[in-house]
């Protein structure tokens, strides 16, 4: 659940402008039935100036059925009724225009809807209340870049809204709990013993903080007025949900070939243990799997037993703690110093000790936190991790909100397969050399773990 911390003292304030206005017409709409809006189509798409009759015979109904929709329509200061003769409004029609987008099959509360919205309030209070540069070229870009930008500027930027009133912060918190991101109005005044009135001012207020926003489903002769997030967010959200990697629940079959806290760092010292007394012939690996435990009765144990030993020599010598000469194995004098560390700080000093062959710091350090979003599900199989990984491996793929036409989208990385192979690397090779995963395998499909020492290096 999204926890608030009071931080910023917001600058929007409706009193700025007449937004009773605002709030009236939202109170209109979300009392209307599907006859009501069909009259307020006929009117907005008619010329400024009609008839009850001509709307009437458009529509198939009796004048009589109009008079209850264009009371209320004149209320709102819409239309101006004498006798016949209906006289529109221009600029309260094109706010009804906008307005009404809200009840359209497949509206999407987006970034061009609040767009939208806030060419509703006058220009002059933008910059005010949004605190974007008054020289800027588009008062909306810098909005964007302000608040929206990418996932982190915007969670921020919620973690950050500080509300007087209660009920605006129970909104936002029960919204961001839901299992879809979407809500019942009806749900919501109930729980808040709210009037309509009041209900619709929070909302206005909601939606100028770019929380959430009002739309309307269909459900026979009805509507059914519904509250989500602006639609890129929602978006995102429920891409993150549908890619959550879910914790392997049955693991009797799971395979591992280490399966020890540290492994590697403790075959590490196994090794040099043994090189410390005199050099390790490097052609005698039947010997030196046995040396650690390792098993190479099957030809499947002995290409283990090869490629692992390979690893632990590589990496022995990377970070200079051992050599070869003349085909074997010797231990260094630095190695004195290791192995009086513990196996934790071993672990440290593993990790800071980037090898090159893995590529750029950059992209490792942005593929190891990838794990962050399973440290806390045990097991988990690499392809369903891999799906919600969304880590910058190159210029331009980081997730950001970004226009492309008329639509923007938070756009997810796609990966190729040398990019997928890659942050396969540095979970199952990196991480586990480091003791921050556990490795394995279930029917012959790879999985892993973050470690308790994982959990704890990772964790906020």
């Amino acid at each position: 659940m999204l926890e608030l911390n009071t931080v910023k003292k917001q600058k929007i304030n409706l009193n700025d402008y007449p937004y009773l206005e605002d709030v009236r017409s939202r109170s209109l709409l979300a009392d209307f039935s599907v006859f009501d809006l069909e009259v307020l189509e006929e009117i907005l798409f008619s010329s400024l100036k009609t008839s009850v009759k001509k709307v009437s015979r458009s529509l198939g109904c009796t004048e009589g059925d109009l008079d209850p929709i264009l009371s209320k329509l004149e209320g709102c200061a819409l239309l101006e009724r004498q006798g016949d003769l209906l006289f529109i409004d221009k600029d309260k029609r094109k706010y009804f225009e906008f307005q009404i987008s809200r009840f359209e099959e497949d509206f999407k509360p987006d970034m061009e809807f609040l767009q939208g919205l806030l060419k509703q309030i006058p220009i002059h209070l933008l910059p005010a209340w949004y605190a974007t540069p008054r020289s800027s070229n588009n008062i909306f870009e810098s909005i964007i870049e302000k608040y929206l930008l990418t996932p982190q500027i915007y969670q921020r930027y919620l973690l950050d809204l500080n509300f007087a009133d209660p009920v605006l912060s129970g909104i936002l918190q029960d919204l961001f709990a839901s299992s879809e991101l979407k809500l019942s109005s009806s749900d919501l005044i109930s729980k808040y013993n709210l009037a309509r009135a009041d209900f619709d001012r929070l909302m206005l207020q909601l939606e100028l903080h770019f929380v959430c926003f009002v739309s309307y489903q269909r459900e026979e002769d009805h509507w059914h007025e519904i509250v989500t997030p602006f639609h890129e967010w929602r978006e995102y959200m429920l891409f993150l949900q549908a890619t959550d990697a879910p914790a392997i629940e049955q693991t009797d079959t799971l395979f591992t070939y280490r399966n020890a806290p540290f492994a590697f760092i403790q075959d590490m010292e196994t090794i040099l243990t043994l090189a410390q007394k005199k050099s390790l012939p490097l052609n005698k690996i039947r010997s030196l799997a046995h040396q650690i435990g390792l098993e190479t009765d099957t030809p499947e144990e002995l290409r283990f037993a090869e490629t692992y030993l390979a690893r632990i020599i590589e990496k022995l010598v990377s970070i200079r703690l051992a050599d070869k000469n003349d085909g074997s194995l010797y231990a260094l004098e630095s190695v004195h110093e290791w192995l009086s560390l513990d196996l934790e700080a071993r672990a440290v000093q593993l990790h800071r000790s980037l090898p090159s062959p893995l590529s750029s710091e950059g992209n490792v350090r942005e593929a190891e936190k990838s794990i962050k979003r399973v440290l806390k599900k045990g097991w988990v199989y690499f392809d369903d991790f891999i799906r919600g990984v969304m880590v910058p491996l190159h210029e331009g793929s980081a997730v950001a909100l970004k226009k492309n036409g008329k639509h923007w989208k938070y756009t997810i990385p796609q990966y190729s397969e040398e990019e997928r192979a890659f942050i396969q690397t540095v979970v199952f090779d990196w991480l586990f050399e480091c003791g921050i995963v556990a490795t394995g395998s279930i029917d012959g499909k790879d999985c892993f773990t973050a470690t308790p020492f994982g959990r704890i290096f990772f964790q906020d």
